[in-house]
């Protein structure tokens, strides 16, 4: 008998050994946190640095004394104007306002866009009927409607809501269209030889592979709706950031129009960063 048989293969047991976790890597874990690659984004640097870049020149600019300081005041002066009217509840009461319109216009257009984006997406029928219609709508800008809405439906929320929506309802629909129309027509046959129903095939199979594409749309949409919602204050309203802008232009008081008016910018980076991490958290498993 070989006296080397009886001894244990160590070269086997090491195969054999589960190899150790690294818990530090891990997916759940800090070093791979959103937070963390969001941070390491080189965008959201390239960003920061272009926002830092910006104020400069505008300091530049404001220094140079080329613009009358009624028409461009100095980055400094827009920041306590902005820090007062703040404090003194300005800044939130205006805000509050325009968000209100705008959300209330995007969740409208977000339900009439995909509403009817699906079946023209899905139906030849539908498509050439409604197509006309949709592009006669985007043919004249909405600006030329709004006097109209507030003759109808007075200066309430109620015409600020239909503008916001009508701008904001064109990018929705194209990108849910496209959307759908991208998803292989070949998955959606072979769901439904397996036997699922049609709402099945539209949950498990169209939408996934389709929700890139609209959460594209939706993500412009975000920031076209604080615009859309400015865009029904500058034609009739008694609060939000436009009725600002358009009180700070009729005072000649341009600190006030530009704390209004990077008010609405922050709302709107805000609004379109929230639906990046909703995107991300959303499909993820590609």
């Amino acid at each position: 008998m070989n006296p080397t048989s009886s001894r244990p293969d160590t070269r086997t047991q090491a195969e054999n050994r589960p190899a150790s976790i690294n818990l530090a890597t891990q997916p759940g874990d800090a070093p791979h946190h959103w937070l963390v690659r969001l941070a390491g984004n080189r965008q959201v640097w390239l960003s920061v640095a272009g926002i830092i870049i910006a104020v400069l020149a505008w300091q530049l600019l404001w220094m140079s004394h080329r613009i009358p300081e009624y028409m461009l005041p100095s980055p400094s002066d827009v920041a306590h104007n902005w820090i007062d009217l703040w404090r003194a509840g300005v800044i939130w009461h205006h805000t509050r306002a325009t968000l209100t319109e705008a959300l209330l216009g995007f969740g409208v257009a977000l339900v009439v866009g995909v509403g009817l984006g699906y079946p023209i997406a899905r139906s030849q029928l539908m498509d050439e009927l409604l197509a006309p219609y949709l592009a006669a709508s985007q043919a004249m800008p909405v600006i030329a409607f709004a006097p109209l809405l507030v003759v109808w439906f007075g200066v309430g929320l109620l015409p600020k809501v239909i503008i916001c929506a009508l701008i904001v309802f064109f990018p929705i629909l194209i990108n849910t269209i496209v959307g759908f129309r991208e998803v292989d027509p070949q998955l959606i046959k072979a769901a439904r030889g397996l036997g699922a129903p049609e709402l099945r095939v539209f949950w498990h199979v169209e939408l996934p592979l389709a929700l890139r594409t609209l959460l594209g749309g939706i993500r412009m949409a975000t920031t076209l709706a604080v615009a859309g919602a400015v865009v029904g204050e500058f034609v009739a309203a008694d609060a939000g950031l436009g009725y600002l802008m358009n009180l700070g232009r009729t005072e000649y008081r341009a600190p006030i129009v530009f704390s209004a008016a990077l008010t609405m910018a922050f709302v709107g980076i805000a609004g379109y960063v929230a639906v990046m991490i909703l995107e991300h958290l959303l499909i993820r498993w590609e």
